[in-house]
């Protein structure tokens, strides 16, 4: 596998895909990856001398709200979690993110990722799931006594930071496995994962793997199983975590 190659390609198609406009003080940027309403992500950023500002304008939660979602004290929890891996605050209801202006690269990437993150951990009304999909992996590692850490960050290839929602440590016979949740598999959340994957595997202890639990609750296209493997990545769907093959995976 040509890793570097897939890197250019991917940051050459990011390039390409992603526009702006200009409107007042601020920025309008569109990116090509959807959000939990299949509409294109889309945020605001604007200069200040040095420093640079990011602003969803409030979208992200208010659109989440309008699916029939509801923030209880639990699910606020789980987004300051999110929110502290990004280094973004939330203002009421609007996401937001400063830093110096030569950070832009890095700060656009993780504000991006933040707000996917926001969009993939909550499941809406359309899905009519009644539990936190990361809280039932953990409850899960639990039982079977798989010990891993949570919320850790790697900085890829590339320069810019990644975040995987576990990491469990090598042992004499497995390697180091990442593992990462998809609440709502997709298009988007395929092809981030898999950039993140690349620019972070070369900077990983040598036959470093990454395992992805699907929440399979709703149908789950092959295409998505089959784009995974193809860059060697291992798939857990929720329904078969118990099989023999994927208990292995996690604690051999």
């Amino acid at each position: 596998m040509n890793i570097e190659k897939y890197i250019d390609d991917y940051v050459n198609w990011l390039k390409n895909e992603i526009t702006f406009t200009q409107i007042g003080e601020y920025y309008e940027i569109n990116t090509p990856f959807l959000d939990s309403s299949n509409d294109y992500l889309q945020f605001y950023v604007k200069q200040d001398g040095n420093n640079i500002f990011f602003t969803d304008d409030g979208y992200t939660l208010n659109d989440l709200e309008n699916s029939g979602f509801k923030m209880t004290p639990n699910r606020k929890k789980q987004l300051t979690t999110i929110l502290n891996q990004y280094g973004v605050r939330l203002n009421k209801k609007e996401l937001v993110l400063s830093a110096p202006a030569i950070e832009f690269a890095k700060k656009k990437h993780a504000f991006t990722q933040c707000i996917l993150k926001v969009n993939d951990l909550y499941l809406t009304s359309r899905s009519k799931v009644t539990s936190y999909f990361l809280d039932d992996i953990q409850d899960f590692f639990q039982e079977r006594e798989i010990y891993c850490f949570a919320n850790m960050q790697f900085v890829g290839k590339s320069g810019y930071a990644h975040n995987y929602d576990f990491a469990i440590q090598r042992t004499r016979n497995m390697p180091e496995r990442l593992c990462l949740a998809i609440n709502n598999p997709s298009r988007t959340s395929l092809s981030s994962t898999i950039f993140a994957w690349n620019d972070t595997r070369p900077a990983r202890p040598q036959n470093s793997k990454l395992i992805v639990f699907l929440n399979d609750s709703n149908s789950i296209s092959k295409n998505v199983e089959d784009a995974f493997r193809n860059y060697e990545i291992d798939t857990i769907r929720w329904s078969e975590r118990e099989q023999a093959k994927n208990i292995t995976l996690l604690t051999a």
